[in-house]
């Protein structure tokens, strides 16, 4: 699945180029396993000496517009520290994760990330605690790149319909709150070094009264987004389910074909 998100993301049909691309992610991957695993002996003090943003102000900007945030956010980097950092700089923050089927596992992640200052809340338990979460004032860190046929939606991703969340676009609907797409992003000098790329600019997203269509609108812009950064550094994405299914692809690369010819 790795190979075939790739192939579509870097519109190749090397497959020895496309391989390398998937042997640097699957190295990242491990990275933050690694991470992961250093989750429990990791202090504040680390976090803040390994993150370098300069985009504090933007963050304070939406965290005090009163609307309440929601991060949406893929598998790219080392998503669990980001949420970590702002977590070490004193923002309130709420991570939407999924559960493990290793009741072991489970507990080490989610052990580890209430550690570094999360508060977890289980993915089929969020309802109404995500909403007293924005009323309290907190971030909500939430993943896109991830959701089952029957509850995401297709939206436009890469030129191709992709299964994506909806939930960070519905949830902000009901609220007012403000989506912030981000990532977190690994230095190219020094591995341990992280750069979160925030985009502010969905904050003037107005809703027409039609809430399917808002919703898929608000969720393409999210991805639209994402997407930029992805294109930029897709090393750094490491997804294991396929995200375009094989007509959508067919008809891409027909696509781009006929506009060649």
């Amino acid at each position: 699945a790795l190979n075939a998100n790739l192939a579509h993301v870097l519109q190749s049909n090397d497959a020895r180029f496309v391989d390398s691309v998937a042997r640097r992610s699957f190295r990242n991957f491990g990275k933050y396993v690694i991470d992961v695993v250093h989750f429990p002996s990791t202090t504040r003090e680390e976090i803040i000496r390994r993150l370098h943003f300069d985009q504090w102000e933007q963050l304070d900007e939406a965290a005090n517009s009163g609307r309440g945030v929601i991060i949406a956010t893929i598998h790219f980097g080392n998503w669990d520290f980001g949420a970590a950092a702002l977590a070490a700089r004193g923002y309130p923050i709420s991570a939407i994760a999924e559960t493990f089927p290793y009741h072991r596992m489970d507990n080490l992640m989610q052990g580890s990330r209430r550690k570094l200052g999360m508060r977890v809340i289980g993915h089929d338990r969020m309802g109404p605690t995500v909403f007293k979460a924005l009323r309290r004032g907190e971030i909500l860190a939430m993943l896109v790149d991830v959701s089952s046929e029957e509850a995401g939606i297709r939206v436009d991703f890469f030129g191709a319909p992709a299964l994506v969340s909806p939930a960070p676009a519905r949830i902000a609907l009901r609220t007012n709150a403000w989506v912030v797409p981000a990532v977190v992003l690994r230095g190219p000098d020094d591995d341990t070094v992280i750069r979160p790329i925030i985009d502010t600019g969905l904050r003037d997203f107005t809703p027409t009264g039609d809430t399917q269509r808002d919703v898929h609108e608000l969720t393409r812009q999210v991805m639209a987004s994402l997407e930029k950064v992805i294109r930029a550094y897709p090393e750094q994405w490491f997804i294991f389910r396929r995200m375009w299914n094989q007509t959508a692809d067919a008809r891409a690369s027909a696509a781009r074909l006929a506009g060649e010819v």
